[in-house]
């Protein structure tokens, strides 16, 4: 029971209400004004590669952040609308983009970044030139490609030692399509087509043949941007950011297994902010899996940046997911850019670059030809973690031990005639310490937590009992959620590995204590002790 009390620390406030303000604080400004960059983070490090800088020209050029520093090296090839794939080996393979300025054409060339040297090593040409493509990696360490920009589309594969060969022809092309496993195929579908409308409602498959999607032919997922895996919820489900074709009304896709349906939300993501502003969102779709959650950012056309913050937990059990929306407003006159980057960084949010705004009077107004520097952290506050456990939770985790339930052992005696037999209310006692010594004795014993999908479905499954009891009696115990307690053993973990194994990678803590990424573990591990994994390890190594 030593892992229990790590989980009695004060929960999150609901995801229901009104808009929430955050306050932006500016960080260091990239070293090159840029728009229709690609950026995520790259071996524990922002990094944002190509896109173009002011008069629309095109920028060879990387920048990672550490230290506090932006800090820019050379690309070999230039990528105004590339795409970017994360390879098993850490690099990160970038391809494609406009051939010349101002977004004009296609380009051939394929590169792959490495973090731990900060360089690009060319690996050669793809099998057709592409613009605002879109790829993925394979299980078996192969890259599929797809879509493109006014040219012909098409599948194409990378394979590691041979380079790149066309799959086959498309009989419609798209324009950043989105591109998800679905058992052991690959669709490819969404987006827009190659010259900005809206896309067939097609669902192209890398094995298989094409297919009609009704849900497509209402709700447009919108053009992926950035990473290929955004929005992963499970090994083959993803939600996906759309917008209805009719209305224009923003909505979230489900696929799962291959299989569409539009997410019950409930309360609809809002098309308007503060002031009435309209709110444009786009992707990436920033998925917490731990804590069932997913991130939008939206930008609004008078400047704001709006957070929406989705709880899909629900959702799993037949419900609705919860809407909570944040929002800040901008330090700089004219608001904060479109198009901009949107990584989750440790505990914080960061946007960066994207174009300008040239609107006046409160009206928004995009352009390709100024492009901004800029780079923004929104944080949201975690619990403070407290000196000490309080003796309730004390008192709970000692009832846990003992497999004994709190609302059993702070229930009144009731003196009437009509009260249970106290054999009864043995029994019943008996039955539920049982069951609570053997989930306990089950996580701890088979390292459960180390799941990086465990679902509280696996626990009843490996105590073969029913769902609802054994969430109505975990929650009477300890007044927590599953994910939460498993959260607790996690972290538990993870301090085990820091102490243990001073120079250890964070990347390898996360991964070998069950969080599905760094994010995710930095994220939980400050909200349960109160500081960053990096801080606690220095703080107990004194």
């Amino acid at each position: 029971m030593r892992h229990l009390m790590l989980i009695c620390l004060v929960m999150m406030t609901p995801l229901s209400g009104p808009f929430i303000q955050l306050t932006a604080e500016r960080m260091p400004s990239l070293n090159t004004p840029r728009g229709a960059q690609i950026s995520m983070v790259v071996g524990g490090e922002p990094t944002v590669f190509g896109g173009h800088t002011d008069g629309f020209l095109r920028t060879q050029t990387a920048e990672y952040f550490r230290d506090g520093v932006w800090h820019e090296v050379p690309m070999t090839y230039p990528h105004d609308g590339g795409f970017a794939v994360p390879l098993p080996d850490g690099t990160v393979m970038l391809g494609g983009g406009s051939g010349e300025d101002f977004g004009i054409g296609q380009s051939w060339g394929v590169e792959v970044y490495d973090p731990r040297s900060h360089s690009c090593l060319p690996i050669g040409i793809m099998d057709r030139k592409r613009a605002y493509a879109s790829a993925f990696p394979l299980s078996d360490g192969r890259v599929l490609i797809s879509g493109n920009w006014y040219a012909e589309d098409g599948i194409e594969l990378y394979t590691p030692g041979e380079g790149f060969s066309l799959v086959k022809d498309l009989p419609s092309g798209r324009s950043r399509p989105l591109i998800l496993p679905a058992g052991d195929d690959y669709l490819i579908f969404g987006g827009i087509d190659q010259y900005g409308d809206k896309a067939e409602a097609r669902v192209d498959r890398f094995l298989g043949d094409s297919r009609q999607e009704p849900l497509l032919e209402t709700w447009m997922p919108a053009a992926l941007n950035t990473l290929a895996d955004a929005g992963a919820i499970g090994r083959n489900s993803f939600l996906c950011l759309a917008r209805k074709a009719d209305s224009g009304q923003w909505g979230i896709v489900m696929v799962n297994d291959g299989v569409f349906s539009l997410l019950e939300m409930e309360t609809p993501l809002p098309s308007e902010g503060i002031d009435a502003e309209e709110i444009l969102y786009s992707p990436p779709i920033l998925a917490d899996r731990p804590n069932r959650l997913i991130w939008l950012l939206g930008t609004g056309n008078k400047g704001r940046i709006y957070l929406a913050k989705v709880n899909y937990d629900a959702t799993l059990d037949g419900g609705k997911a919860a809407v909570q929306m944040y929002y800040s407003e901008c330090p700089d006159e004219g608001g904060f850019s479109m198009e901009s980057s949107f990584l989750r960084w440790d505990d914080s949010f960061i946007i960066i670059g994207g174009c300008r705004n040239l609107g006046e009077a409160g009206e928004f107004k995009e352009t390709n030809f100024l492009t901004d520097a800029s780079v923004w952290k929104l944080s949201l506050e975690a619990p403070k973690a407290a000196a000490g456990f309080p003796w309730w939770w004390i008192l709970i985790a000692g009832l846990i031990a003992a497999g004994v339930s709190v609302s059993v052992f702070f229930a009144r005696k009731k003196k009437d005639s009509t009260a249970p037999d106290q054999s009864n209310q043995e029994s019943e006692k008996a039955i539920r310490a049982n069951l609570v010594d053997q989930m306990i004795r089950l996580i701890e014993e088979k390292e459960l937590w180390k799941k990086e999908d465990l679902r509280l479905d696996d626990l009843v499954q490996e105590l073969a009992s029913n769902r609802t009891y054994v969430s109505t009696l975990l929650n009477s115990v300890s007044g927590v959620k599953f994910s939460t307690l498993i959260n607790g053993y996690r972290v538990a973990h993870a301090q085990k590995m820091l102490l243990e194994n001073p120079d250890i990678l964070m990347d390898v803590v996360a991964e070998e204590s069950g969080f599905s990424s760094r994010t995710a573990f930095f994220r939980n591990f400050k909200a349960l002790i109160g500081m960053t994994p990096k801080q606690w390890q220095e703080q107990n190594q004194k």
